[in-house]
């Protein structure tokens, strides 16, 4: 049969025609043959990989929303469960439950600035314990200030954390206080017609970094003719607390975001604030026998070279402020505070850390009370220890701690009942009236001082700034 032009018959000339061999093509032998089954084969494999992907798709989003519901789960069990609220409740103990009272009476407020995170609160006003803790127009603790500054004033600033603020005593009985108070007797004596006034800048747990920044953005705009810079050895770390104004507590965040962005997600996220939290507590968890304030790998200890460094740049700082203005600045050194037993070990660990503040001192020719003398219990604060002289006084007796106070409470008792009195006994008499008192004296006491320990500070601070010439 003769068979007509196909569409490929100008491809194979006039062989496509007549009696011709049968063109490859029809028997799937020819190259165009081959070229169709190709074809075929990526689509195939284009369908598959789309399916593939949309499977992936698929999964992911179900992952997410499986993510996101358990998220949301979390969240609300959180809020639901009051988690927060008990978290914080359960941590309430003796020893720190005077700090919970006055953090959750909320005194302090956040700001802005990323280094200082939170100031005392204008206007707030709390009593603990039958102290009664204020904070003036201006920010500081105390009575508010005169809109200008009278002629005749005098001002006394006292720059540092808790034990500059003055926890556990009032108001009146503060270092800054009781040392304006040992001026304004000199003035009056002198008649001289000038009248000094402290400022209380001190906020519980600033670090040196944070109290720059209340000197610059506050302490500045006081006035102040003299500055004291009341220095504890746990003022050297840069990580700092955040605060909650909800529930008033100061916290830990050590996860590695911005600080805006750390606030927002505690502020608006359960969970979030779940997850920091437990991250601080395993960060700080005591490992081979060391605190956490002696652990190199806890972000806020003392003994890392970075912390130090941080704060004496602070330190740097301050003076660089003080020295333009033409202000003097005197150091009141602290070294951490503990048992007198313990502070007079020679592997003491708080002894180097001490000696390196006061090399800093030192090497800026900052003039400084160093305590540490005191510490080992030397009521003039004259270090003895190396000469081997016994201690004449107790400074455990100054530490606020509940039980602390009761055990004394005992001795200075027994003291009454053979007809002595406590404060004029010797060291050794002292220590021997403890006996037969409670023993169960807290490992982890709130070291804070009474209204009568700031008062011996007070007493050899001023004997010092008066001998350079900073108070009459």
């Amino acid at each position: 049969m003769v068979r007509g032009p196909g569409p490929h018959a100008h491809e194979h000339g006039p062989d496509a025609a007549g009696g011709g061999p049968t063109p490859a093509h029809e028997h799937g032998e020819g190259p165009e043959h081959a070229g169709h089954d190709h074809g075929f084969a990526d689509t195939v494999a284009a369908i598959g990989r789309t399916q593939r992907a949309r499977r992936l798709r698929v999964g992911l989003l179900a992952t997410l929303f499986a993510l996101a519901g358990a998220t949301l789960a979390a969240e609300l069990g959180l809020r639901l469960t009051h988690a927060r609220e008990h978290d914080l409740e359960r941590q309430v103990t003796r020893t720190n439950r005077r700090w919970v009272a006055l953090t959750t009476a909320h005194l302090f407020e956040e700001v802005a600035d990323p280094v200082r995170r939170y100031a005392l609160r204008p206007g707030a006003e709390a009593v603990v314990d039958g102290w009664r803790f204020r904070v003036s127009p201006q920010g500081t603790r105390g009575p508010a200030l005169p809109a200008a500054k009278p002629a005749n004033e005098r001002r006394l600033l006292c720059l540092g954390d808790s034990f500059a603020f003055g926890l556990w005593c009032d108001e009146d009985e503060t270092v800054v206080a009781r040392l304006a108070a040992q001026a304004n007797a000199r003035e009056a004596e002198r008649k001289s017609g000038l009248a000094w006034r402290a400022l209380d800048l001190g906020v519980p747990g600033y670090h040196l970094g944070q109290t720059l920044r209340a000197f610059e953005q506050d302490g500045l705009a006081l006035e102040p003719d003299v500055v004291v810079l009341y220095y504890n050895t746990n003022d050297i770390e840069q990580s700092g607390f955040y605060y909650d104004e909800e529930l008033g507590l100061l916290r830990r965040d050590y996860l590695p975001l911005p600080v805006g962005l750390k606030r927002t997600l505690w502020r608006w996220s359960h969970l979030y604030g779940w997850i920091a939290a437990r991250l601080a507590r395993a960060v700080e968890r005591e490992e081979g026998g060391l605190p956490p304030h002696l652990d190199p790998r806890v972000p806020w200890a003392h003994v890392r070279a970075d912390n130090q460094a941080y704060a004496r740049a602070a330190l740097v700082r301050i003076q660089e402020l003080c020295r333009a203005r033409s202000v003097p600045l005197f150091v009141i050194d602290q070294p951490l505070m503990t048992y007198l037993g313990e502070t007079r070990k020679p592997d003491w660990p708080i002894a180097p850390l001490d000696a390196w503040f006061r090399g800093v001192c030192a090497e800026l020719g900052l003039p400084a009370l160093h305590l540490i003398g005191w510490l080992h219990g030397y009521a003039d604060g004259i270090d003895r220890l190396a000469e081997g002289a016994p201690p004449d006084f107790l400074p455990d007796q100054y530490i606020a701690d509940e039980e602390l106070q009761e055990v004394l409470a005992c001795a200075r008792g027994h003291a009454r009942d053979v007809g002595k009195v406590w404060d004029e006994l010797p060291y050794d008499q002292q220590l021997a009236l403890f006996a037969g008192c409670p023993t169960s004296i807290p490992p982890n006491p709130d070291f804070h001082l009474t209204g009568a320990g700031y008062a011996h500070i007070a007493r050899l601070a001023y004997a010092r700034m008066q001998a350079e010439g900073l108070l009459p």
